[in-house]
C-alpha cells in the first residue's frame, strides 16, 4: 500500500514539473525560456532566448509562439555547447495570416457549403477544384457550383470542417536536426517590427540659465507574446551590432538614476541602455519610461546665418536670428526630438519650442536651434563694395541689433559663405571665431556695429 501511493505521489510530481513551464521533448513555446533579452531599435527588436529543450526521436523541433510579423531570414536557430555548434539541416514553417488562395486550396477534395448568390437555403458539396479565385463545388443535390471571387455577387463557400491552416501542423516552425547528436542550450534569435521604441528629450527651462533635461522612452509591444521576464535594452545612435558590453561607462554615479537604469553603455558607436529588471513588455501594450533626468546650466543664445555676398543693394535688411539654447551635455546623449517647456505667468507650463538634438558625446557642447526670435531683430546695412583683386571681395557693413526684452541678450553672426577669409575691422562686436561675431545689447536697446568682410572670388 505505501509503495503504490509512493509511486503515485512521485508520478504526480512529475506531472506537476511537467505542467509547470518545462518542454516537452521535439516542442517549444517561445513564451517559457530560460532567458530572454529583447534589444529594442526605434523600428525593430532583436529577440535574444535561451531554452532547455530538445528534439524528439526523429530529430525534429516544433516551435510554436513565434510571431508573424518577423523578419523571416533573420531566424536563427542553434544548440551551443561550449565551442560546439549545432545548427539544424533545415527550418519549416507555413505563411503566416489569413491568405485566401492558400486557405481555399486546403479544401480541396473537403465538404463545404455554399451560400450566397441567390441561393434561398445552404447547399453542402465537395470542392473539386479552385485555382486564382474560381473553383468548382459537386453539390450533395448533384449539381455542380462555379465559385468566381471576383464576382460580388457570386456564391462564396464555408469549410465544415477544421481547416489545416488552423490545424497544429500549422502553428509550429519545425527544425529538423538529423540524427545530430546535440547537447548544450538552444538559442533562438529573431528580429521583429512589432516591438519597438521612440526617445524624445524634455528640456524644462528653470531660473537663472538652470534647467533640465530628461529622456522619456515609449516602448511598444504590438505582438500577441508576454515578455515578462526579459532583459529589456535599447540601442540609440545608429543601426550598428549587439555585442557584448565592453569597458562600462561610469557617467551616472552622481545620478539618482544610475541605481535604476544602466544608461548609456558605449558598444561600437552605438549607446546600449538596460532598462530595470521590472521592466515588461506585456503583449500590446504601450510604456512611458523615464531614462534619466539631469540639471543643466543653459545658455541663451541668438544666432543668425547669413551669406553676404548674396545680399544685393544697398537696402537694409531687416532679419530676425533664431533662439539658441547651449549647454554642456551631462553624458552621452543619443539623437532624438525636444520639446522645451517654460513657465507661463500663471505658474504653468507651455510647450514653447522644438529642436532635434544629434548625437552628442559626453562633455561636448549642445546646441538646441529653435524658432525665430520675437522681439530681438537685426538691421543689416552694405555699406561699400569693393574688388581689391581679380581674387578678392571686400564688402563694408553695419548692422543694427534691436532688443525688445527685459533681459540682455547675446547675438552670434556667423558668417557661412565657404569663400569668406576673414572678418575685418570690427567695432562694437567681438571677433569670436574667423566666421563669427558676438554681439552683447542690454535690455530694451539697440546696438549699432561695423565689420568688414573678405570673399575669394
Amino acid at each position: 500500500m505505501f509503495k503504490h501511493l509512493l509511486l503515485i505521489l512521485l508520478l504526480s510530481g512529475f506531472v506537476i514539473t511537467r505542467a509547470s513551464g518545462e518542454s516537452l521533448p521535439g516542442r517549444l513555446n517561445v513564451e517559457q525560456p530560460q532567458s530572454t533579452v529583447v534589444t529594442l531599435y526605434s523600428d525593430k527588436a532583436l529577440v535574444s532566448q535561451r531554452f532547455d529543450t530538445r528534439p524528439d526521436g526523429q530529430g525534429s523541433l516544433k516551435i510554436a509562439g513565434l510571431p508573424i510579423n518577423r523578419l523571416d531570414g533573420s531566424l536563427n536557430l542553434e544548440y551551443v555547447d561550449g565551442d560546439t555548434v549545432y545548427r539544424p539541416d533545415d527550418v519549416f514553417w507555413h505563411q503566416g495570416g489569413l491568405d485566401r488562395d492558400n486557405y481555399y486550396r486546403n479544401q480541396l477534395g473537403k465538404n463545404v457549403e455554399l451560400f450566397g448568390g441567390g441561393l434561398n437555403v445552404a447547399i453542402q458539396g465537395k470542392l473539386v477544384s479552385y485555382q486564382q479565385g474560381i473553383g468548382l463545388v459537386e453539390g450533395n443535390n448533384g449539381r455542380q457550383y462555379l465559385i468566381d471571387y471576383h464576382d460580388p455577387q457570386g456564391l462564396r463557400i464555408l469549410s465544415l470542417a477544421a481547416s489545416e491552416t488552423q490545424g497544429e501542423n500549422l502553428q509550429y516552425v519545425k527544425a529538423d536536426f538529423g540524427q545530430q547528436p546535440v547537447s548544450g542550450s538552444l538559442k533562438l534569435s529573431y528580429i521583429t517590427p512589432q516591438l519597438s521604441y521612440d526617445s524624445h528629450y524634455r528640456l524644462t527651462l528653470l531660473s537663472h540659465n538652470q534647467g533640465r533635461l530628461e529622456l522619456k522612452t515609449l516602448l511598444t509591444n504590438s505582438a500577441n507574446i508576454n515578455f515578462d521576464q526579459a532583459t529589456i535594452r535599447l540601442v540609440a545612435g545608429g543601426e550598428g551590432g549587439v555585442a557584448e558590453f565592453y569597458q562600462k561607462n561610469r557617467m551616472l554615479k552622481a545620478s539618482a538614476m544610475a541605481e535604476t537604469v544602466d544608461y548609456g553603455e558605449r558598444v561600437g558607436e552605438v549607446l546600449l541602455t538596460t532598462l530595470p529588471k521590472d521592466t515588461v513588455l506585456p503583449a500590446n501594450s504601450r510604456q512611458l519610461v523615464d531614462l534619466f533626468s539631469e540639471p543643466l546650466h543653459l545658455e541663451k543664445l541668438y544666432t543668425l546665418d547669413v551669406y553676404g555676398r548674396s545680399t544685393g543693394g544697398r537696402t537694409a535688411t531687416v532679419e530676425r536670428p533664431r533662439l539658441t539654447w547651449k549647454f554642456a551635455a551631462p553624458l552621452d546623449l543619443p539623437p532624438a526630438q525636444v520639446r522645451l517647456y517654460e513657465q507661463d505667468p500663471e505658474g504653468g507650463y507651455i510647450i514653447s519650442g522644438h529642436s532635434w538634438l544629434p548625437k552628442t558625446t559626453s562633455g561636448d557642447s549642445a546646441w538646441l536651434t529653435m524658432g525665430e526670435a520675437l522681439a530681438v531683430r537685426v538691421e543689416r546695412n552694405r555699406l561699400d563694395l569693393e574688388q581689391k583683386s581679380d581674387k578678392e571681395l571686400v564688402v563694408k557693413w553695419q548692422a543694427t541689433v534691436s532688443n525688445d526684452q527685459q533681459d540682455s541678450i547675446t547675438l552670434l553672426l556667423r558668417e557661412r559663405d565657404s569663400n569668406l577669409i576673414k572678418f575685418d575691422s570690427v567695432r562694437g562686436a567681438t571677433l569670436e571665431k574667423p566666421d563669427q561675431l558676438r554681439v552683447e545689447v542690454a535690455a530694451g536697446t539697440r546696438k549699432t556695429i561695423h565689420y568688414t568682410t573678405k570673399y575669394r572670388r
